[in-house]
């Protein structure tokens, strides 16, 4: 029989910000972070796979930016020239796709090793500014949960918008 988790008020409002996932998942993941704030590596599969996807699901609008266009910019600036799609299936271009592989991996390994200590600086700042601010408890409350929580509409827009640009792309290309 396991000991029931006892948690402090600061915990509950995080659980509260993190939304239904805090007992199945985060709760474990953010340990580390309430013995020391300070960055621990941890690991979390989604960001790693769903990088930029991730980032925006959870309202983490900025990460979602950085870890979005950053990639694209490193690559041209380890290409030197502009890349583009032709640029990237010609087959003399080995060595492109092999900077493009190995700059998209590193991302994807650099996201899924941050994403749980940088969603918990979100959400322990979160927490204590709502805690700051001269309001209720059930409107403290209930603000912290739309802070944070999760963001579907923006994630589904952005694959929508991407398989539209990827047919786009097909098209151009002459792709039956």
């Amino acid at each position: 029989m396991t000991a029931p988790v006892v948690e402090s008020e600061f915990e509950r409002r995080v659980g509260l910000f993190i939304g239904p996932r805090w007992e199945k998942s985060y709760r474990r993941k953010f340990r580390p972070f309430f013995e020391d704030a300070s960055f621990v590596p941890t690991w979390n599969w989604a960001a790693a796979f769903g990088t930029e996807y991730w980032f925006l699901y959870r309202k983490m609008y900025l990460w979602f930016a950085m870890f979005f266009f950053l990639p694209t910019v490193v690559v041209q600036w380890l290409w030197g020239d502009a890349v583009s799609f032709e640029a990237i299936t010609d087959p003399a271009n080995e060595r492109l796709r092999l900077i493009v592989l190995s700059v998209q991996a590193s991302t994807r390994i650099a996201a899924g090793g941050i994403a749980n200590w940088l969603l918990f600086r979100r959400a322990s700042t979160a927490v204590r500014v709502v805690s700051a601010q001269p309001m209720g408890e059930a409107e403290s409350l209930d603000f912290l949960r739309r802070l944070g929580g999760t963001n579907r509409t923006f994630t589904l827009l952005l694959v929508a918008v991407l398989l539209v640009m990827a047919l786009l792309q097909f098209i151009a290309a002459g792709v039956p």
